[in-house]
């Protein structure tokens, strides 16, 4: 399990698994902030956090189809660098 942290004006991703994280890079944030547009109404949050948990392929062929008349929408890859 990922968990995308935004703690004042950084931002970093942690992986519940391995118990590291590393900051987010100015593109991947950038991503964050598309993707997550309420996360900038947000006024007065010391943390904020999102979970990143894995699905099953099948549920998200669903999602892409009901959400984006099947369209997916290609998103960066944010684990954690090794």
């Amino acid at each position: 399990m990922y968990y995308i942290c935004k703690f004042s004006e950084s931002w970093s991703i942690y992986d519940g698994k391995k118990g590291s994280s590393r900051l987010l890079e100015k593109s991947e944030v950038e991503t964050i902030k598309a993707l997550f547009p309420a996360l900038l109404q947000e006024t007065g949050q010391i943390l904020t956090a999102i979970e990143v948990a894995t699905i099953q392929p099948n549920k998200l062929m669903k999602l892409s189809a009901a959400g984006n008349n099947g369209k997916a929408k290609k998103i960066p890859d944010l684990a954690p660098k090794s």
